[in-house]
């Protein structure tokens, strides 16, 4: 489907519209039960009408610390029928980043699951704007000291009749947050047109159709699961199955079981299903295609031949999602494609100037229709006209581009460690070192130098029951690697630390180097570039 910006893609419309069409047609199942386009209608228009009780009109603010499960559905459609704006936070969140969240996004009204009381409750005294909290499921007593709470439940007792709001295709739907690997989390402004485009596009990427079904793992606070599989669903009539959270244990039983087709996945997703021991049946499955994003080669190939599942590979931020994309139709292994006509694409270098094709640059992109990217951050001006600078939205995303126009993606801009007048993408670093039998996973980051401004740091974790001498892993890097990669610094930890939905490693928190890093130099172990130059001399 080509997609054209249009009055018509407003979310409470189009849902109106696939209820007509397809009223008795399963939208989502979600534990053993089976939800239609009508009931999931008259859910939405009975949560709407509970929210206008509690004073919610268009244009406010309603925050969600939900898991996966109808009611976020019920809520996120809700509010986009009144026009008022969905806030959904990773529920990975805890402390100070949820208080920070919570207060940043101005909302008077908390949607939350019973599971995140406690993480509310130990910071409610530091809450400012909340004056009430909607729980989903059990929970006993008076969960908050001063916080106002009420049931979910109750907003589900009115009459369900449509509520009039004058919503428009270019109001704002949603204020979802970045992933805050490099700083505080900015929050992206997003219409109703642009949640339409992503989903379309998914549906052009994979192909899917009335006899698909999608599969919803993912955590809904992500606008990928949210505008790909759940609004993608809805442009066709399609169906998707429903699930908490992922669960590798249970990945493939439910695909076999629901008969799913279609689903999106993170790299780390397949790293752990990779991990898994094969089984006879691995390519046993009726799953047919896996949108992804920036995943490797090495990666999509491995992940194909055992699993035969097709992987297509899409570019995309929460700011703007499948700009460029590989296809079902048109796939390069390692690549995530050209762009599709959308937008205008250009790999800059630090002055914005472009690069040829071939070498390194950074993407930056200019939509060709109006509200296909977001709209800009949340109270942070500076930061939107930063991003949007000689009227190009720089991603900080580094790229390049082969001579049939494919791109592959290289890194983020702020994960390039500046060694000397050394570029040393840490991706590389990294991939490098997971490929050494005794690693599970590592990050690499930058450390500072008073030499050399930046040396390259590697924080490990080893696969359960192996030990790695930092000295040999330095070895095998120096026979794989330019001698400026190699790293000085190592530091085993038990774990790398994730954002919750896309599972992108937060590095800041690995860059200081302090008594538990083992020092390369300090240890007096040498690269063969140093010691070839010592022998010389």
């Amino acid at each position: 489907m080509r997609f054209v910006t249009d009055e018509k893609y407003v979310l409470g419309r189009m849902l109106e519209e696939a209820a007509k069409k397809h009223p008795e047609a399963t939208y989502f199942w979600f534990e053993g039960e089976q939800y239609t386009y009508s009931k999931v209608l008259a859910q939405s228009r009975m949560v709407a009408q509970g929210f206008a009780e509690q004073g919610v009109k268009k244009g406010s603010h309603v925050a969600m610390l939900m898991e996966n499960c109808p009611e976020f559905i019920y809520t996120w459609f809700g509010l986009a029928l009144l026009g008022a704006v969905e806030a959904p936070f990773n529920p990975f969140h805890k402390g100070s980043l949820l208080e920070y969240l919570i207060n940043y996004s101005d909302a008077e009204i908390l949607v939350i699951s019973s599971s995140f009381i406690d993480e509310i409750r130990s910071v409610e005294d530091r809450i400012c704007n909340v004056k009430k909290i909607i729980i989903e499921g059990q929970f006993k007593g008076k969960p908050f000291k001063k916080i106002e709470t009420i049931t979910f439940a109750s907003l589900l007792q009115g009459d369900g009749k449509p509520r009039t709001a004058e919503v428009k295709y270019n109001d704002i739907m949603a204020l979802m947050f970045t992933s805050g690997t490099t700083g505080p989390s900015k929050g992206v402004l997003i219409t109703h047109n642009q949640a339409f485009f992503v989903a379309s596009q998914y549906v052009n990427v994979t192909g899917v159709k009335r006899s698909d079904t999608g599969y919803c793992y993912i955590p809904l606070f992500h606008e990928a699961p949210q505008f790909g599989l759940v609004l993608g669903s809805m442009l066709y009539g399609g169906n998707f199955l429903l699930t908490r959270s992922f669960s590798a244990a249970d990945f493939w039983q439910d695909i076999r079981k629901y008969k799913c087709t279609a689903s999106g996945m993170f790299e780390v997703v397949i790293k752990i299903l990779l991990m898994a021991p094969e089984q006879p049946d691995d390519a046993d499955n009726p799953m047919r295609i896996f949108s992804t994003a920036h995943i490797t080669r090495e990666s999509q190939e491995a992940f194909e031949k055992r699993f035969h599942v097709k992987l297509v590979n899409t570019y995309g931020l929460t700011e703007g999602d499948c700009t460029i994309a590989a296809t079902h139709r048109d796939i390069r292994p390692g690549s995530f494609g050209k762009p599709r006509g959308y937008f205008d694409v250009q790999l800059f270098d630090s002055m914005d100037r472009k690069v040829p094709r071939g070498k390194v640059g950074e993407i930056a992109l200019r939509p060709k229709q109006p509200h296909t990217i977001f709209e800009g951050y949340y109270k942070m001006p500076e930061k939107t006209l930063e991003a949007m600078r000689n009227l190009w939205w720089h991603t900080g995303d580094l790229a390049y581009q082969d001579e049939d126009g494919y791109f592959f993606f290289v890194g983020r801009e702020k994960d390039m460690i500046r060694r000397g007048d050394e570029n040393i993408s840490a991706l590389e670093v990294e991939k490098v070192a997971e490929s050494h039998p005794d690693v599970k996973e590592c990050a690499a980051v930058a450390a500072y130098s008073d030499v050399w401004g930046e040396e390259v740091k590697l924080a490990i974790v080893c696969h359960e029951g192996k030990q790695l001498d930092p000295a040999e892993l330095v070895a095998y890097c120096d026979e794989r690697m330019a001698y400026f990669m190699v790293p000085r610094y190592i530091e085993f930890v038990e774990a790398i630390p994730h954002t919750g939905g896309s599972g992108r490693p937060v590095k800041e928190q690995l860059k200081q180097v302090t008594d538990k890093t083992w020092d390369r130099v300090k240890a007096g172990v040498k690269i063969k570039r140093e010691a070839e130059k010592k022998k010389k001399s």
